[in-house]
């Protein structure tokens, strides 16, 4: 068998060229076929056309028709800066197609291609503890970012979950899933991987499942292009607050689904603990009452 240049000796994919200097955009198209690179080149023309002059983005820009995941081609990109001792620039990672999305618990996640955003935010941070802020400030920024487009709000779910309640029930439109590369010493290197179910059709998601285009409203018409750039903005307006994080904690609050006096079972790892809820402290981490104990969940899934 032949070999593939695009992969690299332990069959992963190999991270794509990196910027020569600040500022400059990277366009790799990962495309076999006329018509796949037309897919491409299509979504990269609309993304040209549909942002804002002056919106808050990364330095580098990667696009690719289809990966594994986003989150999976950004850790081989901080592999590779870190082999070279290179310093990583801020990144974001887009694709039209992913073949092995994934959520919390290792899931998968629907990603067909040029039905969704599909996207991992790379952002290098000097203090690990930083870490724990941004599963609120993503999802508030991401929650602010779809109401606009939707006939109802957009509602956050515990700790990742972009729901929406409608008369048949409450609906999964997108997710979050941040891993982190900690360096003791050195800092840390966050993969903040967001998918949003844009055209999506009921063929394509489970039962829980919907997306812009199912729930009408203006959504239904948003080009996806547009719809990238808005959630990108949304993320990056609350990572500028990522050092003085206790003024979202007030939103983040209200736009849970999450009430006072719910009783919720939150799986950690292999054990679940339940009890009722109290609130979120001023990290976003959930407060439970046990028994009269007052217990603090700073990950984990909430059980329904």
């Amino acid at each position: 068998m032949g070999s593939d240049s695009r992969h690299g000796r332990d069959g992963h994919p190999r991270p794509p060229a990196r910027a020569g200097e600040p500022g400059r955009e990277l366009r790799v198209i990962g495309a076999v076929g006329a018509a796949a690179v037309d897919s491409l080149t299509r979504f990269l023309a609309e993304l040209d056309r549909a942002r804002p002059e002056r919106q808050r983005r990364p330095e580098n820009l990667v696009v690719v028709r289809r990966v594994g995941s986003t989150n999976q081609l950004a850790r081989a990109i901080v592999a590779d800066y870190e082999v070279e001792a290179q310093d990583l620039r801020p990144l974001l990672l887009l694709a039209l197609e992913q073949t092995g999305g994934r959520g919390r618990q290792g899931r998968s996640w629907s990603s067909p291609a040029g039905k969704g955003v599909y996207a991992t935010r790379v952002l290098s941070l000097r203090d690990p503890a930083r870490l724990q802020n941004l599963p609120m400030l993503v999802g508030l920024g991401l929650c602010r970012a779809l109401s606009r487009h939707l006939p109802l709000p957009c509602r956050l779910k515990w700790p990742n979950d972009l729901v929406v309640e409608t008369a048949e029930g409450r609906r999964k439109l997108g997710g979050i899933l941040i891993e982190a590369l900690i360096h003791p010493g050195e800092g840390a290197a966050a993969l903040i991987g967001f998918g949003v179910n844009h055209a999506h059709g009921e063929d394509d998601l489970p039962p829980a499942g919907t997306s812009l285009c199912l729930l009408g409203g203006a959504g239904a018409e948003l080009p996806l292009a547009e719809l990238t750039w808005d959630l990108v903005d949304g993320v990056e307006n609350e990572l500028a607050h990522l050092d003085e994080p206790s003024a979202a904690v007030e939103a983040y609050r209200a736009m849970s689904v999450h009430r006072p006096g719910d009783f919720l079972s939150c799986r950690v790892g292999e054990q679940v603990l339940a009890g009722t809820f109290l609130g979120f402290d001023a990290l976003g981490r959930l407060r439970l009452d046990r028994d009269g104990e007052e217990v603090l969940v700073a990950s984990g899934e909430v059980i329904e």
